[in-house]
């Protein structure tokens, strides 16, 4: 299926409906939203950090390039500014999950990261049992940073590895000696922060299985405690900077497919234990005890452990997830921090969901998370009475090919099948074009 002459990418599902649907919002509906959150329930929070120094030319995130401080200093001035306005609206919530994603977040000096977390929490409850996590490109992070998130409670850290081998990092623009790596480890680990991931990267310009194994090999030597093994996606008419890779080959669909087998195949052989799409852990991770005890959700973050239903978004084109809906803060960053600075909420687009989006939501989710779902149970939860004709006639011609099986109103996803995992999720997507044949979705559009 294309769009135009471009492939259409299938959706990560780490939301439902996805940020594709997302129209021009109230701000005043998200203040509502915010104000009718129960007391009881923890909330999660992201904090995104648009600014990098160096720009990585694989990069799809919503990020600025900045060699001064000083728009990074009028940017958390905004931040600071959002994090009173909406803790005033919600009221002091009860956290069990922070998360400071971007860009990089490590161009964040350390005493205004520290400062940053103070705010918080004279707007917040951070629960002590909280995870809070902070997205680190090793080459921007210090000692000094490090000390400065154990004292402000971080306990969780990932590292954007993408590749060990010299090559393809010089290909993608991101030269990050392993000795780098090692110094970042030993500071999280000697000031307490052990709970330490890696986001890896296949399908990258110069990878081949050797260089896959390479890496792969060296993580392990590293031994994180979480991996995230995610896919290239190759999208120069989105990202203009991803046309300084073309002069590179690009790994084929078939190519993709085998390096994500290799890598998953050697960490499982250094005792990682797969979950879902493309996270890996050790046993007794919080992941595999949230996946063993049914509890494994999908959020903006990817595969997660938190109990939340309500992640509260900060920051330009931070994204919110809440019971009434999604909300989007601008992009600009400039509109965005106007709007603050005239007491205005920043959000600019957003979604209502009702009952219908939120039963697909969780047939989606589980899916993602288990190979497996049972459509009848969950609408029969959600008090709908949904047939999913369509759906099964397509799940039908699934199991025929042999990419899933039947167990009553149980559908599980075979081994062949799981490399389609997404193709097959968006069955159950009301807002995804469904005129193409399922069969031929799994086997001829990319995954990427």
């Amino acid at each position: 299926m294309t769009t135009g002459n471009k492939p259409r990418r299938l959706p990560r599902y780490t939301s439902y409906p996805t940020a594709l649907e997302f129209d021009e919002l109230d701000p005043a509906l998200y203040a509502k939203w915010l104000g009718d959150l129960s007391e009881d329930q923890p909330v999660s929070l992201y904090f995104h950090i648009p600014f990098c120094e160096k720009l990585c030319w694989f990069c799809g995130c919503f990020t600025k390039i900045s060699n001064s401080y000083e728009p990074i200093r009028r940017y958390l001035d905004s931040l600071r500014q959002e994090i009173s306005l909406i803790g005033g609206i919600a009221g002091r919530k009860k956290v069990s999950h922070i998360h400071f994603g971007g860009g990089s977040p490590t161009i964040i000096n350390a005493e205004s990261f520290q400062d940053l977390m103070a705010l918080v929490r004279e707007n917040f409850e951070i629960l002590p049992e909280a995870e809070i996590a902070v997205e680190i490109d090793p080459r921007t992070c210090s000692q000094d940073k490090v000390t400065a998130y154990a004292a402000s409670g971080v306990n969780r850290v990932s590292l954007g590895i993408q590749d060990f081998n010299i090559e393809v990092q010089q290909a993608i623009n991101r030269v990050q000696p392993d000795a780098l790596i090692a110094d970042n480890l030993r500071w999280f680990r000697d000031a307490g922060i052990g709970n330490i991931n890696f986001d890896l990267i296949y399908g990258m310009p110069r990878q081949t299985l050797d260089t896959i194994e390479e890496t792969i090999v060296k993580t392990g030597e590293f031994a994180p405690s979480r991996i995230a093994l995610f896919g290239y996606a190759h999208v120069p008419w989105l990202k203009k900077h991803q046309q300084m890779m073309d002069k590179h080959h690009l790994p084929e669909q078939a190519e993709r497919q085998a390096m994500f087998d290799l890598a998953s195949r050697k960490l499982e052989g250094l005792g990682y234990l797969a979950i879902g799409l493309d996270h890996f852990a050790r046993p007794g991770d919080s992941l595999l005890v949230a996946r063993d005890r049914g509890l494994l959700r999908r959020n903006f973050q990817g595969y997660s452990a938190d109990k939340a239903t309500t992640m509260i978004g900060f920051g330009a084109s931070a994204i919110g997830s809440l019971p009434g809906g999604y909300v989007q803060n601008s992009p600009d960053v400039r509109l965005y921090a106007q709007a603050l600075e005239k007491g205005k909420i920043p959000v600019r687009r957003g979604l209502k969901v009702n009952k219908t989006d939120l039963m697909y939501r969780e047939v989606i989710s589980t899916l993602m998370c288990y190979f497996a779902v049972d459509p009848d149970a969950i609408a029969d939860r959600h008090g709908i009475k949904a047939t999913f004709s369509r759906e099964k006639a397509d799940l039908a011609r699934l199991v025929e090919a042999g990419y899933m099986e039947q167990d009553g109103s149980l559908y599980r996803i075979s081994e062949r099948g799981q490399p389609y995992l997404r193709a097959i999720a968006t069955l159950f997507d009301q807002y995804f074009p469904q005129g193409s044949d399922i069969i031929d979705r799994c086997v001829h559009e990319s995954e990427g």
